[in-house]
């Protein structure tokens, strides 16, 4: 539900979410778009990863009880 979630909120945002933020190198430019943007893509890429690495969890957990069971 949170990675959907994360998903549609890219979708709304759309071209303002970049996941490239040069407001700290000392630019005097304000940021494009919405506040919230600039948050949207780490927190959707941050959510894809948990779901990556919980399948390869899933699947190591899989293999070492194929092995212990002999299947």
């Amino acid at each position: 539900l949170q990675q959907a979630t994360t998903e549609l909120l890219m979708d709304v945002v759309g071209p303002y979410v970049l996941p490239y933020d040069d407001s700290d190198e000392g630019s005097n430019e304000p940021p494009v778009g919405p506040d919230y943007a600039a948050e949207a893509a780490p927190i959707y890429f941050n959510w894809r990863k948990i779901s990556i690495y919980g399948g390869s969890n899933e699947i190591q957990r899989n293999i070492v009880a194929k092995a212990i069971l002999g299947f």
